[in-house]
């Protein structure tokens, strides 16, 4: 009986501390002007800054009335984030970078600025 009840409990140690664990990496940006006010309809893309990427490493949305956008990646990774307003050539733009985590909402903000054509990119 005592090996059973050993057998039973070491089953329940093994089954339990073998589970493969599948987490999730969610995240948050926020876009805004310099004095912090939410801007929405900003073109936000996140891709990771790296030649040969994966095509799943590239996301695009438009922030919502709230000035944020998100998405989530199935893969620890640092995103290149840029956030741009108007057509070719844009007429703000910001950007920065963002870490995600494992089973946590990462957040960071993006400050649009006027765009400078003598003064490309970020």
């Amino acid at each position: 009986m005592k090996r059973i009840i050993a057998l039973f409990a070491f089953s329940v140690l093994l089954l339990t501390g073998c589970q493969i664990e599948n987490p999730t990496y969610p995240f948050r940006i926020k876009v805004t002007n310099p004095s912090g006010v939410a801007i929405q309809n900003v073109t936000v893309e996140a891709s990771v800054d790296v030649p040969g990427y994966r095509e799943e490493a590239y996301f695009i949305g438009v922030t919502g009335l709230d000035g944020i956008v998100e998405f989530e990646y199935d893969y620890e990774a640092v995103f290149k984030v840029l956030g741009t307003r108007g057509e070719n050539p844009f007429t703000h733009i910001g950007c920065g970078f963002i870490k995600l985590e494992p089973n946590k909402t990462v957040e960071t903000e993006i400050v649009l600025l006027p765009y400078d054509p003598s003064d490309p990119g970020c």
